[in-house]
């Protein structure tokens, strides 16, 4: 992949969240308005069927298909990027080539979980996919308290060296292993992947985000971007905070079923999030307008 159309994944992905009928079928119809909606709010590209968009809940059928949906929708105008990893690399191959056939800009992949495979057997499942597409560009999804796996520059300097690698999104706390990744290769783009540290992480070498909450709040992160790269870091910081306070909040109910819920707040039926994740209580469902109510007016002030 030449430098730009590196540069075109340089952007706030949202980790879209997939809207659900009472049956739990993905409601396609509010998948099309949740697109709109987010691109209007400043959206710069979408991160599909990865950890928000429930992708180990759905079947290979519903991701391919929801894929195709997105980029029906997007029409080229951002960027997209499928996430395509399970357990076994068959499934994972099946969903690559169907993402790099739909166009995305770059598939990623989460290792492969449960059982306890050694490093070189996650590599090879890596190399296994990389070798059974054309030319798309890979991002390691580097998610150790899902996954058990934690990717730094030593233990993966094989699949991170490999040309295809472009990326790593990184969502650990581990934001002195992401500099090292950065510094060992420098042409990577390294993905900020908890969207509490964001602001961290553009300091640490972080060119990008793919965030849950970016789904509702994209302005925030646009400003903390913008603030970083004028230098003016006490400001940066104070939309930082409320990033912060948004996520501690959504938190306590559910990241995902209370992105959904605020996105149905803004007029898109969102439903809930498949089970085994439980709907909102009265109660959470209060806590979030409260939430909502806060940040409508904290954007007021920007």
């Amino acid at each position: 992949m030449n430098t730009l159309e590196l540069n075109k994944l340089k952007k706030i992905f949202s980790a879209l969240e997939l809207p659900m009928n009472e049956d739990e079928s993905i409601n396609n119809e509010a998948l099309e308005k949740a697109i709109e909606y987010q691109i209007r709010i400043g959206v710069e590209g979408f991160y599909c069927m990865g950890s928000s968009g429930e992708a180990l809940l759905l079947s290979l059928e519903e991701r391919m298909n929801a894929l195709e949906e997105v980029m029906r929708v997007v029409k080229g105008r951002v960027p997209v990027i499928a996430h395509v990893g399970t357990v076994r690399t068959e499934d994972v191959i099946t969903l690559a080539r169907h993402a790099e056939k739909a166009g995305v800009n770059a598939i990623s992949m989460i290792p492969p979980y449960y059982y306890k495979f050694s490093m070189d057997e996650i590599i090879r499942y890596y190399e296994d996919v990389i070798n059974a597409t054309e030319n798309i560009g890979i991002i390691v999804y580097n998610i150790p308290q899902f996954t058990g796996i934690e990717f730094n520059k030593n233990n993966a300097g094989r699949l991170l060296g490999n040309p295809r690698t472009i990326g790593v999104k990184h969502t650990s706390n581990n934001l002195y292993s992401l500099e090292r990744m950065k510094n060992a290769y420098p042409e990577m783009i390294m993905f900020n992947g908890f969207d509490e540290q964001f602001l961290g992480a553009l300091a640490m070498g972080a060119e990008a985000t793919i965030g849950t909450t970016v789904n509702v709040f994209a302005p925030l992160f646009i400003k903390v971007r913008d603030l970083f790269c004028e230098n003016n870091i006490p400001a940066a910081r104070k939309i930082q905070s409320e990033i912060n306070y948004c996520v501690e909040e959504m938190c306590k109910v559910g990241i995902f079923s209370a992105v959904k819920y605020v996105m149905s707040k803004r007029g898109i039926e969102y439903g809930g999030c498949r089970k085994p994740f439980h709907p909102l209580t009265a109660e959470e469902e209060a806590r979030m307008d409260a939430m909502i109510d806060h940040y409508d007016h904290f954007l007021k002030q920007l």
